[in-house]
């Protein structure tokens, strides 16, 4: 019966974490966090929330092809840059340091917010325009190692680089950083799992959760549009924000 709760419990903060994560991202923080309260050690917590990541992203990519909202060609140049950062990152994730990179994540949160309330060009590029933005490369090599190395705000990082390097609206922005994060996910996913650090039961109840939360969160943001977008994205960094600065 105990067992049973606590999946009860993971479902429901899947299914919320896959919303965010579409919605703006931060998801893995409740996700994780819920996991070591409920006695996971942190390096697993950390291994099992991938396969909610994966099956959240799928069922968003999902419901993007659905909606035929994709653009699959600048989708896969980017991930192809993070793939290698992401793989680095994940071999060496059990180094993290959690205060360190609480504070840290604090900071980078609420500059993101400040920025994402910034004016934004109205200027959109292709994928055939990535070639003359070629500092985008190397910031999807770093995103790509913070998100194997913990995964936790990955989300941001990746809508701070699409927003203001790339200039997208939010809704681009949230369809790319979609399919980024479940294509460089896969291999993370392996290494942790070849090295035992996936505790399978819980990782199933995340990730039947996530892919719910992900389904609702795309339906919602196509029909509401950007403003719904940077309301929930607000609400979710200064939560965050909040809980790191105060541990």
């Amino acid at each position: 019966m105990e067992e049973f709760v606590k999946a009860i419990i993971l479902f429901a903060s899947g299914a919320i974490a896959g919303f965010i994560n579409i919605m703006a991202g931060g998801g893995s923080v409740l996700t994780i966090g819920i996991m070591i309260l409920l006695g996971v050690e942190p390096v697993v917590a950390n291994g099992t929330n991938r396969i909610g990541v994966l099956t959240g992203t799928v069922s968003g990519a999902l419901t993007y092809k659905a909606e035929k909202f994709t653009d699959l060609k600048t989708s896969l140049i980017l991930s192809a840059f993070a793939i290698p950062g992401a793989i680095i990152g994940s071999l060496i994730s059990v180094r993290i340091s959690n205060e360190l990179f609480q504070k840290v994540l604090s900071i980078v949160m609420i500059f993101i917010m400040i920025t994402m309330l910034l004016p934004k060009k109205k200027r959109e590029i292709s994928s055939d325009q990535l070639g003359k933005k070629w500092f985008i490369y190397p910031a999807m090599f770093l995103i790509g190692f913070y998100g194997g190395f913990i995964q936790i705000g990955v989300g941001f990082l990746l809508m701070a680089v699409f927003r203001h390097l790339m200039t997208y609206d939010l809704l681009r922005v949230n369809m790319h950083k979609t399919f980024v994060v479940l294509i460089y996910t896969i291999p993370v996913l392996a290494i942790f799992g070849f090295s035992g650090k996936v505790n399978w039961i819980y990782a199933l109840a995340i990730s039947l959760g996530n892919a719910l939360g992900s389904y609702f969160s795309v339906k919602l943001a196509l029909k509401e549009g950007e403003k719904i977008v940077k309301i929930v994205l607000i609400i979710a960094i200064s939560i965050m924000a909040i809980k790191f600065l105060v541990e």
